[in-house]
Protein backbone atom coordinates (compact mmCIF):
# COMPACT_ATOMS: atom_id res chain seq x y z
CA UNK A 1 0.00 0.00 0.00
CA UNK A 2 0.74 3.44 -0.86
CA UNK A 3 -0.06 6.31 0.97
CA UNK A 4 0.98 10.15 0.69
CA UNK A 5 0.47 12.60 3.92
CA UNK A 6 0.24 15.97 2.70
CA UNK A 7 0.45 17.30 6.42
CA UNK A 8 2.00 20.37 8.09
CA UNK A 9 2.91 19.46 11.62
CA UNK A 10 5.52 16.58 12.19
CA UNK A 11 3.38 15.02 15.43
CA UNK A 12 0.57 14.70 12.91
CA UNK A 13 2.47 13.05 10.55
CA UNK A 14 4.27 10.58 12.59
CA UNK A 15 0.63 9.73 14.35
CA UNK A 16 -0.68 8.50 11.52
CA UNK A 17 2.16 6.55 10.15
CA UNK A 18 2.36 5.08 13.31
CA UNK A 19 -1.72 3.95 13.18
CA UNK A 20 -0.99 2.95 9.24
CA UNK A 21 1.68 0.67 9.95
CA UNK A 22 -0.05 -0.68 12.54
CA UNK A 23 -2.31 -2.02 9.70
CA UNK A 24 0.49 -2.92 7.43
CA UNK A 25 3.99 -2.75 8.17
CA UNK A 26 4.87 -2.92 4.50
CA UNK A 27 2.99 0.40 3.80
CA UNK A 28 5.35 3.10 1.64
CA UNK A 29 4.77 6.68 3.17
CA UNK A 30 5.46 9.37 0.92
CA UNK A 31 5.24 12.92 3.21
CA UNK A 32 5.38 16.63 2.31
CA UNK A 33 4.58 19.66 4.78
CA UNK A 34 3.33 22.14 2.68
CA UNK A 35 1.72 22.61 -0.76
CA UNK A 36 4.66 22.81 -3.13
CA UNK A 37 5.54 21.28 -6.11
CA UNK A 38 6.87 18.15 -4.61
CA UNK A 39 3.29 17.09 -3.33
CA UNK A 40 1.30 18.22 -6.58
CA UNK A 41 3.49 15.72 -8.27
CA UNK A 42 2.67 12.96 -5.97
CA UNK A 43 -0.67 13.43 -6.44
CA UNK A 44 -0.61 14.08 -9.89
CA UNK A 45 1.33 10.69 -10.26
CA UNK A 46 -2.12 9.06 -9.59
CA UNK A 47 0.23 5.89 -8.17
CA UNK A 48 -1.05 6.02 -4.15
CA UNK A 49 -4.20 4.70 -2.67
CA UNK A 50 -4.64 7.27 -0.11
CA UNK A 51 -3.84 10.82 -0.03
CA UNK A 52 -4.19 12.91 3.32
CA UNK A 53 -4.45 16.16 2.82
CA UNK A 54 -4.21 18.96 5.40
CA UNK A 55 -6.90 21.87 5.10
CA UNK A 56 -4.11 23.92 6.56
CA UNK A 57 -1.60 23.33 3.62
CA UNK A 58 -4.34 24.21 1.05
CA UNK A 59 -6.05 27.47 1.96
CA UNK A 60 -9.30 29.20 1.12
CA UNK A 61 -9.59 27.79 -2.24
CA UNK A 62 -9.34 24.14 -0.83
CA UNK A 63 -12.30 23.01 -2.13
CA UNK A 64 -11.95 23.28 -5.64
CA UNK A 65 -8.45 22.21 -5.27
CA UNK A 66 -9.77 19.13 -3.93
CA UNK A 67 -12.07 18.98 -7.08
CA UNK A 68 -9.51 19.56 -9.77
CA UNK A 69 -7.45 17.53 -8.03
CA UNK A 70 -10.23 14.81 -8.09
CA UNK A 71 -10.59 15.22 -11.88
CA UNK A 72 -7.18 14.54 -12.50
CA UNK A 73 -6.64 11.40 -10.86
CA UNK A 74 -8.15 8.07 -10.83
CA UNK A 75 -6.04 5.55 -8.06
CA UNK A 76 -6.08 8.05 -5.45
CA UNK A 77 -8.85 8.01 -2.96
CA UNK A 78 -8.39 11.88 -0.98
CA UNK A 79 -8.60 11.85 3.00
CA UNK A 80 -9.05 15.92 4.37
CA UNK A 81 -7.90 16.31 7.64
CA UNK A 82 -8.16 19.88 9.89
CA UNK A 83 -9.66 21.81 12.97
CA UNK A 84 -12.97 22.55 12.05
CA UNK A 85 -15.12 22.70 8.83
CA UNK A 86 -18.26 24.32 7.29
CA UNK A 87 -20.28 21.06 7.07
CA UNK A 88 -22.25 22.17 4.20
CA UNK A 89 -18.76 22.61 2.29
CA UNK A 90 -17.81 19.14 3.03
CA UNK A 91 -20.90 17.76 2.45
CA UNK A 92 -19.98 19.18 -0.93
CA UNK A 93 -16.74 17.68 -0.68
CA UNK A 94 -17.87 14.27 -0.39
CA UNK A 95 -20.33 14.64 -3.10
CA UNK A 96 -16.81 15.79 -5.16
CA UNK A 97 -15.37 12.38 -4.44
CA UNK A 98 -13.44 12.84 -1.29
CA UNK A 99 -13.79 9.63 1.20
CA UNK A 100 -13.40 11.36 4.64
CA UNK A 101 -12.98 14.14 7.09
CA UNK A 102 -10.55 13.45 10.20
CA UNK A 103 -10.82 16.45 12.88
CA UNK A 104 -7.34 16.74 14.65
CA UNK A 105 -9.25 16.36 17.62
CA UNK A 106 -9.72 12.67 16.80
CA UNK A 107 -6.46 11.99 15.98
CA UNK A 108 -4.64 12.04 19.43
CA UNK A 109 -8.09 9.35 20.65
CA UNK A 110 -8.42 5.80 20.63
CA UNK A 111 -10.96 6.13 18.16
CA UNK A 112 -8.61 6.57 15.43
CA UNK A 113 -7.07 3.23 14.66
CA UNK A 114 -11.35 2.78 14.11
CA UNK A 115 -11.73 5.38 12.24
CA UNK A 116 -7.89 4.56 10.03
CA UNK A 117 -9.90 0.81 9.76
CA UNK A 118 -12.86 1.81 8.05
CA UNK A 119 -10.84 4.09 5.42
CA UNK A 120 -8.58 1.46 4.69
CA UNK A 121 -10.44 -1.57 4.82
CA UNK A 122 -14.35 0.00 4.00
CA UNK A 123 -13.15 2.62 2.22
CA UNK A 124 -15.37 5.33 4.04
CA UNK A 125 -15.50 7.37 7.33
CA UNK A 126 -17.93 9.96 7.45
CA UNK A 127 -17.36 12.23 10.68
CA UNK A 128 -20.33 12.57 13.20
CA UNK A 129 -20.45 16.79 12.09
CA UNK A 130 -22.25 15.00 8.94
CA UNK A 131 -24.07 12.47 10.93
CA UNK A 132 -25.22 14.43 13.31
CA UNK A 133 -26.27 17.32 11.44
CA UNK A 134 -30.04 17.76 11.80
CA UNK A 135 -32.59 18.97 8.85
CA UNK A 136 -36.20 19.85 8.66
CA UNK A 137 -38.25 16.76 8.12
CA UNK A 138 -41.43 17.15 6.07
CA UNK A 139 -44.80 15.54 7.73
CA UNK A 140 -44.10 12.37 5.99
CA UNK A 141 -41.12 11.13 7.29
CA UNK A 142 -42.59 11.08 10.02
CA UNK A 143 -43.86 7.47 10.38
CA UNK A 144 -38.99 6.53 9.92
CA UNK A 145 -38.91 8.04 13.48
CA UNK A 146 -36.09 5.74 15.43
CA UNK A 147 -36.23 4.49 19.22
CA UNK A 148 -33.97 7.32 19.89
CA UNK A 149 -36.59 9.88 19.00
CA UNK A 150 -34.63 10.70 15.49
CA UNK A 151 -36.38 10.60 11.79
CA UNK A 152 -34.71 8.93 8.69
CA UNK A 153 -34.44 12.18 6.26
CA UNK A 154 -36.67 12.35 3.11
CA UNK A 155 -33.55 11.53 1.13
CA UNK A 156 -32.78 8.72 3.45
CA UNK A 157 -36.16 7.29 2.69
CA UNK A 158 -35.74 7.44 -0.88
CA UNK A 159 -32.32 5.38 -0.77
CA UNK A 160 -33.99 2.81 1.86
CA UNK A 161 -36.87 2.36 -0.96
CA UNK A 162 -34.67 1.70 -3.47
CA UNK A 163 -32.20 -0.77 -1.52
CA UNK A 164 -35.32 -2.91 -1.31
CA UNK A 165 -35.59 -2.54 -5.22
CA UNK A 166 -31.83 -4.03 -4.98
CA UNK A 167 -30.73 -1.43 -7.41
CA UNK A 168 -26.80 -0.82 -7.27
CA UNK A 169 -25.41 2.94 -6.03
CA UNK A 170 -25.02 3.61 -9.99
CA UNK A 171 -28.84 2.83 -10.49
CA UNK A 172 -29.65 4.84 -7.09
CA UNK A 173 -27.64 7.79 -8.54
CA UNK A 174 -29.39 7.87 -11.55
CA UNK A 175 -32.82 7.59 -10.42
CA UNK A 176 -32.85 10.41 -7.90
CA UNK A 177 -30.30 12.48 -9.90
CA UNK A 178 -27.60 12.71 -7.87
CA UNK A 179 -23.93 11.64 -7.55
CA UNK A 180 -22.77 8.01 -6.47
CA UNK A 181 -20.42 9.70 -4.02
CA UNK A 182 -23.89 11.40 -2.59
CA UNK A 183 -25.70 8.02 -2.26
CA UNK A 184 -22.79 6.52 -0.88
CA UNK A 185 -22.91 9.51 2.26
CA UNK A 186 -27.41 8.56 2.76
CA UNK A 187 -26.24 4.68 2.64
CA UNK A 188 -23.90 5.44 5.64
CA UNK A 189 -25.90 7.68 7.71
CA UNK A 190 -28.58 4.70 7.31
CA UNK A 191 -25.77 2.88 8.70
CA UNK A 192 -25.24 5.40 11.90
CA UNK A 193 -28.83 5.18 12.34
CA UNK A 194 -30.12 1.55 12.34
CA UNK A 195 -27.26 0.39 13.61
CA UNK A 196 -26.14 -2.10 10.60
CA UNK A 197 -22.75 -2.36 8.93
CA UNK A 198 -24.12 -3.97 5.28
CA UNK A 199 -26.87 -3.08 3.07
CA UNK A 200 -28.66 -6.44 3.94
CA UNK A 201 -28.47 -5.22 7.59
CA UNK A 202 -30.18 -2.13 6.87
CA UNK A 203 -32.78 -4.14 5.42
CA UNK A 204 -32.98 -6.40 8.11
CA UNK A 205 -32.81 -3.52 10.74
CA UNK A 206 -35.42 -1.46 8.47
CA UNK A 207 -38.16 -4.67 8.57
CA UNK A 208 -37.74 -4.77 12.19
CA UNK A 209 -38.63 -1.10 12.75
CA UNK A 210 -41.88 -1.62 10.61
CA UNK A 211 -40.24 0.73 8.04
CA UNK A 212 -40.63 -1.47 5.30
Amino acid sequence: MKIILGEKFFDRRQKLKEIILSFDAKAEILECEDWDCTLLDLIRSDQSELLFLDLNIMGVSWLQRIKDLLDSISRTKIILMGETIDPSLLVHAFEAGIIGFIPYSDMTSPKMHHILGLLIHKGVYLPSLILEKKTSLPNETQKYRLPSGDNLTKRQIQVLQYLMQGLSNKQIAAQMGITEPTVKLHIHGLFHKLGAINRTQILIKARELGFI
